[in-house]
């Protein structure tokens, strides 16, 4: 069991089909829990997923930056409610956004022919979503990207996991949706697999041939 294959979650498990259609309706709802009189529109085009120092809100564990991003989303949405219950309702009107449980049941049925690994871009706000859907205690190696402090494509990443899993490139194979995390990956040598998670086919061909 000397090979990895690493998922990722948005567009893998969590669905991003049409345009992120809906995790953008999810955000909408939350904020018109809280204001009903913006558009949908207006809604979107005021969420920001950045602190107001520019921090990336999934590159960073520091409840002061997430607390500070909490905070700038809601004057951009002119409300201004208590930290834990935005929470509450940020995870509330995500956890449902539709999701793949075909795929999380492949995912789950290869520990038996390799390792198996998360390596995810998202906030600390997502992490009760993600383990609802992907069961994270099943997994062999969890990388998270506010855990790590940093995000793919970023090349630290990627260093990061191979110092972490210190295997050789090519005995990784990463399943992503993005070009840009694809193309990184490619560039430390590890194996890849572009694809959504409706596209389980396409998924199951790429590990076939990573395994054989």
């Amino acid at each position: 069991m000397n090979k990895v294959i690493i998922f990722d979650w948005g567009g893998i498990v969590e669905s991003h089909e049409n345009d992120w259609k809906d995790l953008k309706e999810a955000k909408v709802r939350v904020i018109k829990r809280f204001n009903g009189s913006l558009t949908d529109k207006e809604v979107l085009d005021r969420w920001t997923d950045k602190t107001s120092k520019g921090i990336a809100i999934g590159a960073s564990n520091n409840i002061e930056d997430i607390k500070d991003w909490v905070n700038l989303v809601q004057q951009n949405m002119g409300i201004e409610i208590p930290f834990d219950e935005f929470k509450r309702v940020y995870e509330e009107e995500l956890s449902v956004v539709k999701y793949y449980k075909d795929v999380v049941a492949y995912a789950h049925s290869l520990k038996e022919k390799c390792k198996i690994a998360i390596l995810s871009n998202l906030t600390p706000f997502d992490k009760k979503r993600i383990d609802m859907q992907y069961d994270l205690s099943k997994f062999d190696y969890v990388y998270l990207s506010f855990e790590i402090g940093l995000r793919k494509p970023d090349k630290r990443v990627y260093e990061y996991v191979l110092k972490d899993l210190n295997i050789l490139p090519e005995n990784i194979l990463l399943i992503d949706d993005d070009t840009n995390n694809i193309l990184m990956a490619k560039e430390y040598g590890w194996k890849t697999c572009q694809a959504y998670g409706y596209e389980l086919d396409k998924i199951q061909k790429c590990v076939e041939e990573f395994l054989c």
